[in-house]
């Protein structure tokens, strides 16, 4: 069949560039290899420089050409055709670039392109190092060339190319559309992810990416370190990298958290979500690396830590990357990528530097040959006899044990001990802590690979359970950034210590108590549980903890430093961890919520699994409390795919009348392709959120009918004294009234009337009486309707049930009866600006620390 409309010169241009970049970037790995070798240097080096150029062309061809099929629509190409469509506002065709796995890949091989070329400008001073160093990184720019090459092996594939025709692609070719020839001629996408369809997820990703790519600064530092055995030289070099990628992972992590806050129903800015945690623990073992290298620098120790860190938190983001797109997360998280089959190559991926680590650490030649060929030997019976789980943990406990070994008897010792009053000790502890923590939160966020290697079936792990692990963690923490920088270096005067500490730690005391105590004699304490009260009492020591950092490091600022702003970047970003911490804490720990519904008719009509304590039930033009304002659904309006629901919040003037102050616009994403997605709207205010999200709705448009006329009657089978919810009412079964007594009709015959007595009251309150009558004549049945025309009701009473004592009632009611209504969650967030100054506080300080630390190296090298 030939098919019409292809451009198929754009897919064999793009993995041609693919292929390009993958071989290029294996020639340059070979290059540098020889180049850090003393002999032929400079023919080598030469070598490795090209074809590293070329592969940074050819990565840079593979985003233009990949672009320029989005941009122009090319869905005969499945991952264009996956994740654009017409309708998508322009803007978002950055997020299709980087929805798909393919395109994450393409994003972080481009990012490590972009710092590998500004490193080796940077290393034109320092030459030595910048073929060990460059040697990595090519290595790694292999594994990712060929995460894009989708070649087949026999039957393995190699990659994921994301120029793959449609036609062509097993998930799809059987689709009936792409058995015509002129397929394209009305094809559309199948769209965005709505939850993607936000500008966060516009510099979110890129940013985050960035940051991962910088990661590998300090690793391939790290590495080269191990390689030469020159175990401090390159930490100078690479610690104004390391806090460049504390600054730019950090701000990508944030920059997720204000996604969540705005775009998911998160009901807040963070749910430890296991995809935000796969990226939360790099940053926080940078961190430690980062501290622990500016001991080394002043001391000169931690080396064996420096090394672990810098190492583990490139590590740990493949290891994030094996979780976040293997498809093991799937069922665990929001925005987990799905398996492409690449599972083993990731494995791969993750092993092989975790292999070259140890490797190189080990000094000892006949261990190392060891751990080599021992290596080598269960890999070979995993492949041949598929032993994967018993032989993968027999490699990881045989690495570590290497690991291990090699610390206690072959690696560099201290030249010192540490005193306890002192900087470096301090800080050691400190980037300890922070390992320790990212160790546990791994653990939680790994359960279902524990549940995929031991066919096991652990439930992931609840919001609750992180908090009490990591709430401790963060006090000492917290407690460390406080205090440590009136430390000295090698030993502090205690006594000037403390005077140096004692004015904030005595304010924050204070503060803590004023804010703290008074809630034990309220009422909810008393009667809370262990685990509330354990809870309450780790959320006070935390906020005693922040308030002493924030006020430590000013003072240390500005007393110590006197107001320097650019020696103060250290103190800056410590503020602005505080703040974090803090506004995290006030606004979630006293998250009120304000939708609370009040109308038992509307709890009784939408069923149990309606939570009244958390949702409220908005009918159109309805007037209802939400919190401190009075809240009005004033309509819907459809704009394409997103159906956005208006409402006014109103409060009262000063002269006791009811105003409106703002007014939000929930939307429900209506995507016929991905489902429905509801995205939240936020009224921001200096101390405090109101955060408003719809959880259901009518998304239909309303229909032209005769809103006079009656729907189809219902059935209601009840007891006296029962209760009818309807539309726009409740209607009461008051009593039954009959002119003869049974006695009476049996010795008459006689016509017998009963008479249901209905009272039917509206949504303000309002009283209306119904009597429908129940009549026999001569046996016959004949009953007579009765009508509440304010309320649009229509009552038979058609049967009587003497045996179960109840009676049968049929109820019409006027199609205008049912008016659109919406179900919300709303709630307040107080001094959560506190939170995001604090990110934007904390950035601005590493910011500045990093600028210092390149101007103290730029002055050493000159």
């Amino acid at each position: 069949m030939t098919y019409t409309g292809e451009h198929i010169w754009a897919g064999q241009l793009g993995h041609g560039f693919v292929i390009l970049s993958f071989v290029a970037a294996l020639m340059a790995t070979i290059g540098y290899y020889f180049s850090s070798k003393e002999q032929l240097t400079h023919s080598w080096k030469r070598f490795a420089d090209i074809f590293f150029s070329l592969h940074s062309v050819a990565v840079l061809g593979i985003a233009c050409t990949l672009f320029y099929m989005l941009f122009n629509h090319f869905y005969e190409y499945s991952y264009v055709w996956q994740h654009s469509n017409n309708s998508m506002p322009m803007q978002y065709i950055l997020s299709c670039f980087w929805e798909g796995q393919e395109g994450s890949f393409l994003l972080w091989t481009f990012w490590n392109v972009v710092l590998g070329n500004i490193l080796k400008r940077s290393l034109k001073y320092n030459q030595s190092w910048e073929a060990p160093v460059m040697l990595v990184f090519s290595l790694v720019q292999v594994f990712l060339a060929s995460m894009l090459l989708g070649i087949y092996f026999g039957d393995y594939k190699l990659g994921s190319s994301p120029f793959l025709l449609l036609r062509e692609n097993p998930e799809f070719s059987n689709l009936p559309f792409v058995q015509n020839a002129n397929y394209l001629a009305k094809l559309d996408g199948r769209g965005l992810n709505p939850l993607l369809m936000n500008y966060w997820m516009v510099i979110h990703p890129p940013t985050l990416f960035l940051g991962f790519s910088s990661t590998l600064v300090p690793f391939a530092f790290a590495i080269a370190g191990l390689w030469r055995r020159d175990y401090t030289g390159w930490q100078k070099t690479a610690l104004p990298w390391s806090f460049f990628s504390v600054a730019i992972l950090g701000t990508g992590i944030l920059m997720g958290g204000a996604w969540a806050y705005e775009a998911l129903s998160f009901n807040g800015f963070w749910a430890w979500d296991p995809v935000e945690n796969s990226s939360l623990v790099p940053w926080l073992v940078v961190v430690g690396a980062a501290h622990v290298m500016i001991v080394n620098k002043n001391k000169g120790g931690s080396l064996f830590t420096t090394h672990l860190l810098s190492v583990s938190s490139f590590l740990l983001v493949l290891y994030s990357t094996f979780l976040t797109r293997s498809g093991i997360l799937g069922n665990t998280s929001v925005h987990a990528f799905t398996d492409l089959g690449m599972q083993g190559q990731l494995v791969i991926y993750v092993l092989t530097f975790i292999f070259l680590f140890v490797t190189l650490l080990i000094h000892d030649s006949l261990l190392k040959v060891s751990y080599i060929v021992l290596s080598l030997i269960l890999c070979y019976f995993g492949i041949l006899y598929g032993y994967k789980k018993v032989l993968f943990f027999t490699w990881i406990i045989v690495s570590t044990a290497a690991t291990v070994w090699t610390y206690i008897k072959d690696f560099p010792k201290e030249k010192n001990e540490e005193e306890l009053f002192s900087r470096e000790f301090w800080m050691f502890i400190g980037a300890l802590l922070l390992l320790l923590s990212s160790i546990v939160i791994t653990y939680f966020t790994s359960i279902p690979v524990v549940n995929k290697l031991f066919n096991a079936n652990r439930a992931p792990v609840k919001i609750a359970d992180y908090n009490l692990w990591q709430i401790p963690f963060a006090i000492i923490i917290i407690l460390l950034v406080a205090v440590t920088q009136f430390f000295k270096y090698k030993r502090t005067d205690t006594a000037q210590f403390y005077k140096n500490i004692r004015w904030s730690m005595v304010i924050s005391v204070v503060a803590g108590l004023v804010c703290c105590i008074p809630l034990y004699f309220v009422k909810d304490y008393k009667t809370a549980s262990t685990e509330d009260r354990v809870n309450y009492i780790l959320y006070s020591l935390l906020f005693i903890s922040a308030i002493f950092a924030i006020l430590a490091n000013a003072d240390y600022w500005v007393r110590i430093l006197k107001g320097k702003i650019r020696h103060a970047g250290a103190s800056i970003a410590h503020i602005g961890f505080a703040m974090i911490l803090l506004g995290a804490l006030i606004s979630t720990s006293k998250r009120q919520t304000i939708s609370q519904n009040t109308s038992k008719k509307q709890v009784e009509r939408l069923g149990e699994n309606f939570n009244a304590q958390k949702s409220l039930v908005l009918t159109l033009g309805d007037t209802l409390p939400l919190g401190p304002y009075m809240v009005t659904y004033t309509g819907k309006k459809r704009e394409g795919i997103d159906v956005y629901f208006h409402m006014d919040y109103l409060a009262k003037s000063k002269a006791g009348k009811l105003e409106k102050v703002f007014d939000l616009s929930p939307m429900i994403e209506d995507n016929p392709r991905m489902g429905k997605a509801s995205n939240p709207d936020t009224k921001h205010f200096l101390g405090r959120d109101i955060y408003t999200h719809v959880t259901y709705a009518d998304l239909s448009e309303p229909a032209d009918v005769d809103k006079d006329a009656y729907k189809e009657p219902t059935n209601f089978v009840g007891h006296m004294h029962d209760t009818i919810p309807l539309d726009n009412s409740l209607v009461v079964i008051d009593s039954l009234l009959t002119n003869l007594s049974e006695q009476e009709y049996r010795q008459n015959d006689s016509l017998l009337i009963i008479t249901a007595v209905l009272r039917a009251l509206d949504i303000d309150g309002h009283v209306y009486k119904a009597r429908p009558k129940y009549i026999v004549r001569k046996n016959m049945i004949d009953p007579q309707e009765a009508v509440i025309p304010e309320l649009g009701l229509k009552f038979i009473f058609w049967k009587i049930n003497p045996e179960q004592g109840s009676v049968e009632i049929q109820i019409s009611e006027k199609v205008g009866n049912t008016k659109d209504f919406i179900v919300l969650e709303a709630y307040m967030f107080p001094f959560i600006n506190v939170l995001w100054a604090g990110c934007i506080v904390m950035v601005i300080g590493t910011v500045i620390a990093i600028r210092e630390r390149f101007r103290l190296r730029k002055i050493s090298q000159a």
